[in-house]
């Protein structure tokens, strides 16, 4: 028994260090001012009439913990009733909640074990283990492991590296 919980425990310990050793470090790099990303809308509102037009996102922010998407919005209003009302380049900041997303906790792969204690035989098959917590609207204990794995990230919280890749990738589309 005391052989078994070595062995998982220096498993645990190769695989805590492996994770801080090897553990990426993004580059942070100002996005070029050019990039944008623009996606077609069409919303209809029930009981009220239709939006067609689209969504230009120029970069994304971050204000008190809350990512927001901020670019602008063009396109045609057409009510049930009345006429149609035209927006060109409205100015437009989208609160970004309920981003959900996995996040793997630990993986552990270990081969067949086989231990004689004292006359008594045990035999262990391969096990594969793999965790992964759900970060979520809800979900106390996925979000709390979630934020617990990504402590050692480079950058700091989640949501400031979180922005700044959006703002790299935004920067990297041309039109």
């Amino acid at each position: 028994m005391n052989r078994r919980r070595l062995i998982l425990t220096s498993a645990l310990s190769v695989l805590t260090l492996a994770t801080a050793v090897v553990a990426p470090t993004p580059a942070v790099a100002a996005p070029p001012s050019n990039g944008s990303l623009t996606t077609g809308i069409v919303q209809i509102i029930p009981n009220v009439g239709t939006f067609t037009g689209s969504l230009t996102t120029t970069s994304f922010t971050l204000v008190n913990g809350v990512l927001s998407a901020v670019g602008t919005i063009s396109g045609t209003f057409t009510p049930l009733v009345g006429p149609a009302q035209t927006v060109v380049n409205k100015a437009i900041t989208i609160p970004l909640t309920g981003l959900t997303g996995t996040c793997t906790i630990l993986t552990l792969h270990t081969g067949a074990i086989n231990l004689n204690v004292l006359g008594l035989n045990v035999s262990l098959a391969p096990i594969d283990l793999v965790i992964t917590a759900q970060a979520g609207p809800g979900n106390l204990l996925g979000n709390l492991l979630c934020s617990v794995a990504h402590l050692l990230d480079a950058g700091g919280p989640l949501t400031t590296t979180l922005t700044d890749l959006l703002n790299q990738i935004l920067g990297a589309i041309r039109l």
